[in-house]
């Protein structure tokens, strides 16, 4: 009987084993993750633009922003002067000594960059973004009707082309080699040249017209303000422009 007494389990030992495997099965498990996570690939940023022309290495580049001038530097060009356009899926940039290129998102024609309002079609002026073919072809009219803008400011006097939208598209755009307009003259100036100045639209120019031929001259930009709908803003907006010079 006493032999018996040597068959006793150890029944703690056991458990003890049995909870330090699951905590190592555990440690295992949250490596595996971790280093799924650590391992796991993330989609690049930015967008693939083809850039060929006269550059250092020509071919598709990832552009991250997706611009111009990002585009041309990344295909080894010189980027100094070139405007920061935003770039679309499925642009491609062409580089040449008359400047920079680019094909908008589903418009075949190629526009330099930038686009002159004194020289280019309308269709040119559309590819710019933010104008679109109604303010291109406003900008036409425009210039056909009142002559060339000597400032990219003056395109203010194209209806809806104004405010934050004008401040959008002047980077991409120019006047060439037009010189700065002379002051118009208030008391000289027909109906048509005072159409020219910020502010003054058709009705107004008239105003102005029929004021000076019934009240005579004006002394200073000041006595505009006594024309129905000039006031002291729309003075100061002129000063840079008009001049109250030789009486008519």
């Amino acid at each position: 009987m006493a032999d018996r007494v040597h068959l006793r389990r150890e029944p703690a030992a056991t458990e003890e084993r049995g909870v330090l495997g699951l905590v190592l099965l555990f440690l295992v498990i949250a490596t595996v993750l971790l280093a799924r996570a650590w391992w796991t690939p993330h989609p690049a940023r930015g967008l693939l633009v083809e850039v060929s022309g006269q550059v250092a290495a020509p071919g598709t580049y990832l552009v991250d922003p997706p611009t111009l001038a990002a585009a041309v530097e990344a295909a080894g060009g010189i980027a100094d002067g070139v405007p920061e356009t935003p770039l679309f899926a499925g642009d491609g940039v062409w580089v040449s000594p008359d400047g920079v290129r680019v094909v908008p998102t589903g418009q075949p024609l190629l526009v330099a960059l930038p686009v002159d309002v004194n020289v280019n079609g309308a269709d040119a002026l559309a590819a710019v973004p933010g104008l679109g073919a109604r303010l291109a072809e406003a900008i036409v009219a425009d210039r056909d009707a009142r002559g060339p803008f000597h400032t990219l400011d003056e395109l203010a006097r194209v209806s809806g082309l104004g405010g934050d939208r004008l401040d959008e598209v002047t980077p991409f755009l120019t006047v060439g080699s037009i010189g700065p307009r002379p002051p118009v003259d208030v008391n000289l100036a027909d109906a048509v040249a005072l159409e020219s100045l910020p502010g003054v639209g058709p009705v107004l120019a008239q105003r102005i017209v029929d004021d000076r031929a019934s009240r005579g001259r004006f002394a200073t930009l000041d006595d505009l303000d006594r024309v129905s709908g000039v006031g002291p803003a729309l003075v100061d907006k002129l000063r840079a422009h008009a001049v109250a010079g030789s009486a008519p």
